[in-house]
């Protein structure tokens, strides 16, 4: 069996821009906007049917997608329905973004990953709608050295399988080539340039470019496993840290950094969460 692993995000999907941004606002949380679901949905949903098609195309016989954006919230932005008989989703409650058993749920190695719908980190440039995670409060996430958003959460979850694309915004792919300097970088829409093709002219891009991504198999890299991680969380100047009375793990607080360390790259990234209880605004 080959298993792919496809995170989606939606900030960097196909035909959402700094003009129709709300394309990207899920119902659930803001039940006023009608865009989502009569447009952006409809986006993202042509980026991954894109992916999953090439996929089957180049013989791979089991995808399982998790859908992140606006985690928490119960319906997916993808629309599953229009996706090959193949893909299956991640079980998680309202697709919370809890990675060991995100991780726990896919086979011990898969195939591959593709992160597709991607944005950019915080304080990128020439980038639509760039954030950590989410900007404010947090202004950057590190792991050994990496500033990590949620192209780098899901790439290090899956730390030994191969990178084999990475789908998104322009800006995004600085982001992926750290992780793996050797994946596929698929763009469809670039601030920089001014580039803003629409859902349809990107499908044939991407499927083209994973088709190709999975032609280049045997030159894909994978995020290594790490024994050791070493993680610093800080915050923009509009939100401070409650330092907490005890920390079960190695790590310290100030009012606008937490640090901590741990052995695997799961209970750092669950870790994540836990520090994020601590933050308070100003």
């Amino acid at each position: 069996m080959k298993q792919l692993i496809v995170v989606a995000d939606m900030e960097g999907a196909s035909g959402i821009f700094d003009s129709n941004r709300e394309a990207c606002w899920h119902e659930e949380l803001h039940p006023q906007n009608t865009l989502w679901r009569s447009y952006g949905r409809e986006c993202i949903t042509s980026d991954v049917l894109a992916v999953c098609n090439a996929a089957v195309e180049m013989g791979i016989d089991d995808i399982l997608l998790y859908d992140m954006h606006f985690a928490g919230c119960k319906e997916h932005n993808v629309q599953i329905e229009k996706l090959p008989s193949i893909v299956r989703t991640f079980d998680l409650p309202n697709r919370e973004v809890l990675w060991s058993r995100i991780r726990g749920q896919a086979a011990i190695n898969p195939y591959g990953i593709i992160t597709v719908g991607q944005h950019a980190r915080a304080g990128e440039e020439n980038a639509y709608f760039p954030h950590t995670i989410h900007t404010p409060p947090i202004d950057s996430f590190y792991i050994n050295g990496i500033h990590v958003a949620e192209i780098g959460e899901s790439v290090m979850c899956f730390c030994d399988v191969p990178y084999l694309a990475n789908i998104g915004c322009a800006a995004s792919h600085k982001e992926a080539l750290e992780l793996s300097p050797n994946i596929t970088c698929i763009t469809v829409k670039d601030k920089a340039r001014a580039w803003e093709p629409s859902h349809e002219e990107t499908y044939p891009i991407i499927y083209n470019g994973v088709i190709e991504a999975i032609k280049d198999y045997d030159n894909k890299t994978a995020y290594p496993f790490q024994d050791h991680c070493v993680c610093e969380l800080k915050l923009t100047d509009t939100h401070y840290f409650e330092k907490p009375n005890s920390f079960p793990w190695k790590g310290s607080f100030t009012k606008d950094c937490a640090t901590w360390e741990t052995h695997d790259i799961e209970t750092a990234l669950s870790l994540f969460w836990h520090v994020h209880e601590y933050i308070r605004k100003k």
